[in-house]
C-alpha cells in the first residue's frame, strides 16, 4: 500500500504529465480505470489540451482527493454539441484510489451543468425569462 505522501506526490506528477500530454502512453502509465482512460479520451477529443488545475489535494492513505478547475476551449465534437470555439471553466472534485503506483479507481463530481450552458447545450437560468 502507497503512504499518503506517495499518493500525493504521485496525483501530484500525474497532473503535471497530464497537462502536457494526454497520448494512450501518458494515461497508460497512470491509469488503469478503464471509466477514468474513457472519461479522458471523450474530453480530450471535445477539449483538446484541457488543463485541469488543482486547487486543493488532501490525501489519506493510498486515496486522493482533489478539488480542481478544469479549463478548455470548446474545439470538437462533445456529448453531440458541435465545437462552438467557446472557453469553459468548470469546477469539480475526484477521489483516486492507488494501488502499486497507479489510478484504480476514482469518483469524480463535476458542474456538467455548468459546462453545457458553457457550450450552448442548455440554456444559463438567465436567458430562460
Amino acid at each position: 500500500m502507497m503512504t499518503t505522501e506517495q499518493s500525493r506526490k504521485f496525483i501530484k506528477e500525474y497532473f503535471d504529465a497530464m497537462c502536457q500530454d494526454k497520448s494512450e502512453i501518458t494515461i497508460d502509465k497512470y491509469v488503469a480505470d478503464q471509466h477514468l482512460k474513457a472519461h479522458i479520451v471523450i474530453f480530450e477529443a471535445g477539449l483538446p489540451n484541457y488543463q485541469v488545475i488543482p486547487q486543493d489535494i488532501i490525501a489519506e492513505g493510498n486515496k486522493v482527493t482533489v478539488r480542481f478547475v478544469a479549463e478548455a476551449e470548446h474545439k470538437g465534437e462533445l456529448f453531440g454539441v458541435a465545437p462552438t470555439g467557446r472557453k469553459v471553466k468548470v469546477d469539480g472534485i475526484i477521489i483516486y484510489e492507488l494501488a502499486d503506483n497507479i489510478i484504480v479507481n476514482h469518483w469524480m463530481q463535476a458542474d456538467s451543468v455548468a459546462l453545457m450552458q458553457q457550450i450552448g447545450a442548455m440554456p444559463v437560468e438567465s436567458d430562460r425569462h
